[in-house]
């Protein structure tokens, strides 16, 4: 049997000494406590100047906190604090355990610089106490003469308190007083003893190192006290945690003891520290083997711990010997030694060598926080043109106003002057300060991945839509494959087909599927999760909950089935962030985290752009605010396509503008357009609607972009310019883009956090999917136009044949307008390319923008703008019938049917709203179908 777990059966608790956010979430605490029968973590300033100032560990969120304007002092207070936290949190159930016998907890120290400071103790002890907020974290105090009445205080307010520094047994008699002080207050003043726990630190070693010396000294000079000398080296310290035992079991017995005993208290238990041996001649487990005994606690270093595991004998030894060890102390006085005075040149060198460490780590925390501070953020060129100074002016219009400082206040009336919906507007800015939360959480999230590896875990699937999906979609194109991470798919398509070729491309029984729905009711997520969990269960049982994970907000109805279906965990997101604003938030640094990307740089990134936008004091230039000007005035004079021109490695990061712009300005007639994904065409074939902006890479050559930007600005077109460092600043862009849609939002007079024509489509559909269930099939809402060779033609556009419906239909378009595939298929490398050369001969032969994209990912971001946005838009709807179709479980229709019924409703909705719209419908082959109709557009456009 493994020697540590073996002590507990001596009533003796095995305390860790040592903290360190890599034991935290690589699961190395987690196995101590299983494994070793580990009982409790406790810390120092000393352990956090290695762990902090020692590593990189924490070098993320140094930056992070350093950008928020914290001093170095406050930054380790957030760092220690959030250590100690996510260790309560490990070892929560030993403390929530019907036996848990007083353990169960994680030590946190007052600041070193208060070691004579009774009153300041008290303060920062209750501060760490209510920061930590957990019932098993124990705040560390002194033993001092300034800290027995802190102890006697705290624990009267009902803190937690493991008292360090003790070194002698007149002071620990003095500590157990305190104790018991604390306790008879608070009996008086009527509150609850339980679970108010503390231990009396004694530290052992450092008697012997100090004492050892002169013993040894007077030995050499033979004789009776040369003979007493001897017999006294190396046997203080057991001496005195053997004298010390004796009197705490008289402490806590005898009547004033069980008055207080009966009312709930807990004794307060011995916990022997420093118990590493420091001298080499001695056994290196001298200071454990000897003091097992039961109610007490031994807090041991890591070295320890791996040598107690390969080699200890516990048995209870405490009490063996106590005649000797008396007489070893009587012995003192007569070699000269006087131990209150060596304790108390120990407690003193003892506090020295804590402010020691801690003021090192001050230091180093203070270089880092310069160089965080002084980092500047990507800055973006505005090559603006004739609309520059009107850019400029009105960048200085909003400074004027003081717009920065009512942003971060969440001042409703920025956007909209009716009072419902400016407290709709500040109900729903939590993304403003959601990085800052994150920061926190990362430890939490990088632990879960290290538990999901460790389960043998070999691929991720993340199935959403909208705010839900396009971040994992960005950040798996912008970063290559991370050997640290798993491999990762992202499923946002009701498609059969996709779904099945996800299906058959990742190792079921190994693969964690995270759902995630901010509502909880979105119908597409939920789909797949119930069609991936069906599968599961035919291969686990009830076990398929193992493999599933869920993303969403506080008290949805998803919570309640993922709890019901076993899910491996749940996430709760943030109520006041809204999807298409929640990059920063579980819902893309869950998935990222999952597939190995450093999420604490991500943020700390992020909050650097917070700090350039103005979020911890006023800003010369504020990055957001003058993008989003740029942006909100250039589409009051016409240019509302934002065009994005980006390398191959980015161009996902446009399906995440796409929601993000799209859904948050297009309402009320207004809006801006971004274009993804839009092919290179020749400079005469663009409109007079169009901004250019380009995303990219410092240093990373990218000619063909750069030589169409140069001759776009030379043509008068706006542009836009953003050069990131590597794809770790994407943290800083999703805020500046967020900051800038709100800002964009703010000139165009609307409210960016609502979508009020979405649920048009999702009503459409509802309504058919009723009929569906009710009949079994799709109702034919309406007859095709025209038909020939396998293709259907549905528009209110006149034809006698599929040559004249098109240019009938394209007949329409007019300058500014844009034409906007929205493809109901299954996305191919093949079908794609079919649809670039639809746009690209738009472009060329009606000169004006073009956008595709598949359903219903769309529904999710640029469908409010095409049912609320300003009447511009040509809907080419493409539809296909599904050979092989996949059920739904528990539902009577297929993904196939479900899919279709959302292209219905979504056409039913675009005609309600009046618009230009045009389904061509594939009976067969849907690539060949594309490519038939491309065919067909040449001869039409070209006449």
């Amino acid at each position: 049997m493994n020697p540590l777990a073996s002590v507990r059966q001596f009533n003796q608790s095995i305390w860790l000494d040592y903290i360190r956010r890599n034991i935290l979430v690589n699961g190395e605490l987690a196995r101590l406590l299983t494994e070793d029968g580990l009982r409790g973590v406790t810390s120092n300033p000393a352990i956090f100047e290695k762990a902090i100032g020692g590593s990189a560990d924490y070098d993320a969120a140094i930056q992070a906190l350093a950008q928020q304007g914290l001093g170095a002092e406050a930054i380790y207070e957030q760092l220690a604090v959030q250590d100690v936290q996510h260790a309560c949190d490990l070892l929560r159930p030993l403390y929530d355990a019907p036996d848990s016998g007083g353990d169960g907890y994680v030590s946190l120290e007052v600041s070193p610089t208060l070691i004579h400071d009774t009153e300041g103790t008290v303060a920062e002890g209750l501060r760490f106490w209510h920061a930590v907020a957990r019932p098993n974290v124990m705040i560390k105090v002194p033993a001092t003469l300034e800290g027995l009445p802190a102890i006697h205080q705290l624990i009267a307010q009902g803190v937690n308190v493991n008292v360090t520094l003790i070194f002698g047994l007149e002071r620990y008699q003095a500590v157990a007083e305190a104790y018991l002080l604390g306790l008879e207050d608070r009996a008086a003043a009527g509150l609850p003893l339980a679970r108010i726990d503390s231990v009396a630190s004694f530290f052992l070693s450092r008697i012997d190192v100090l004492l050892d010396p002169q013993l040894e000294q007077l030995a050499q000079q033979g004789g009776e006290q040369g003979a007493t000398a001897a017999a006294a080296v190396g046997e203080v310290a057991l001496a005195s945690a053997k004298q010390a035992y004796q009197l705490y079991k008289d402490i806590f017995s005898g009547s004033r003891w069980e008055a207080l005993r009966a009312q709930g208290a807990a004794p307060q238990r011995l916990l022997w520290a420093s118990t590493g041996n420091k001298n080499p001649k001695y056994d290196n487990l001298k200071y454990v083997e000897h003091l097992i005994g039961p109610e007490t606690v031994n807090t041991i270093p890591v070295e320890t711990l791996d040598l107690y595991r390969a080699g200890g004998q516990p048995q209870s030894r405490l009490e063996e010997g106590t005649a000797e060890a008396a007489a070893v102390l009587a012995s003192l006085p007569a070699l000269g030694i006087d131990l209150t005075q060596v304790a108390q040149q120990l407690e003193d060198e003892g506090g020295q060598k804590f402010k020691e460490p801690f003021a090192k780590l001050l230091a180093v925390l203070e270089a880092k926080r310069q160089q965080a501070v002084d980092a500047a953020v990507v800055p973006a060129e505005l090559h603006l043109g004739q609309y520059q100074a009107e850019v400029d002016a009105s960048v200085a219009a909003f400074d004027a106003q003081n717009f920065t400082t009512g942003f971060w206040n969440k001042q409703g009336d920025l956007w909209v002057e009716d009072a419902t919906a400016q407290q709709s507007v500040r109900s729903f800015m939590g993304w403003l300060r959601v990085a800052e939360t994150m920061v926190g959480a990362v430890p939490e999230i990088e632990q879960f991945v290290h538990e999901v590896k460790a389960a043998g875990f070999k691929h991720v699937v993340v199935m959403g839509m909208g705010g839900s999906s396009m971040t994992p979609i960005v950040f798996k194109q912008a970063f290559a494959s991370q050997a640290n991470g798993l491999p990762m798919s992202v499923l946002d398509t009701t498609n059969p087909g996709s779904v099945r070729e996800i299906e058959e491309a990742v190792p079921l029984a190994e693969t964690l599927f995270v759902v995630a729905s901010k509502s909880g009711t979105t119908a597409e997520p939920l789909a797949f999760g119930d069609y991936f969990y069906a599968r599961m269960k035919e291969l686990k049982g009830e076990r398929a909950g193992e493999n599933f994970v869920a993303i969403t907000d506080p008290g949805s109805k998803f919570v309640t089935q993922a709890t019901a279906e076993g899910y491996r965990r749940i996430f709760l997101n943030f109520p006041e962030v809204g999807g298409r604003f929640s990059a920063l938030s579980y819902f893309g640094l869950v998935p990222a985290a999952l597939y190995g990307l450093p999420i604490d740089e991500i943020l700390a990134g992020a909050i650097g752009m917070m700090r350039a936008c103005g979020a911890y004091g006023p800003v010369a230039h504020n990055p957001g605010l003058e993008l989003g000007v740029a942006l909100g005035v250039l589409a009051q004079h016409g240019r509302d396509k934002l065009t994005l021109v980006v390398p191959d490695s980015l161009s996902d990061l446009g399906l995440w503008l796409e929601q993000l712009i799209a859904e948050s300005t297009g309402k009320e007639g207004k809006g801006i357009l971004p274009l993804a994904g839009e092919p290179l065409t020749s400079i005469s074939s663009y409109g007079t609607d169009r901004v250019f902006v380009y995303v990219g890479y410092q240093g990373q050559p990218d000619a063909v972009n750069e030589q169409h930007l140069a001759a776009l600005e030379a043509a008068g077109h706006p542009i836009v310019r953003i050069l990131m460092n590597d794809a770790r600043d994407l943290g800083a862009e999703f805020f500046r883009w967020e900051v800038a849609t709100a800002v964009s939002s703010a000139v165009l007079r609307i409210n960016p956090f609502d979508q009020p024509n979405v649920q048009a489509a999702k009503t459409a559909t509802d309504q058919l999917m009723k009929v569906v269930v009710e009949q079994g099939q799709l109702p034919q809402t309406s007859q095709p136009i025209v038909q020939e060779n396998g293709t259907d033609y549905y528009t209110a556009a006149p034809g006698r044949n599929a040559e004249e419906v098109l240019k009938s239909f394209f007949g329409q378009a007019n300058a500014g307008d844009f034409l906007c595939i929205q493809a109901y298929l299954m996305e191919t490398p093949a079908l794609n390319e079919e649809l670039q050369q639809v746009r690209a001969l738009v472009q060329e032969q009606l000169h004006i923008a073009t956008a595709s994209g598949y359903g219903p990912r769309f529904l999710h971001s640029t469908g409010q703008y095409h049912k609320g946005g300003p009447d511009t838009g040509l809907y080419l709807q493409l539809t296909t019938d599904h050979a092989q179709d996949l059920p739904l479980p528990g539902r009577p229709y297929t993904f196939g049917t479900f899919q279709n019924a959302q292209a219905a409703g979504d056409l039913q909705a675009l005609q309600d709203y009046k618009r230009r719209t045009l389904r061509v419908h594939f009976s067969g082959n849907p690539t060949q179908g594309v490519a038939a109709l491309l065919s067909q557009l040449r001869t039409v456009l070209a006449k």
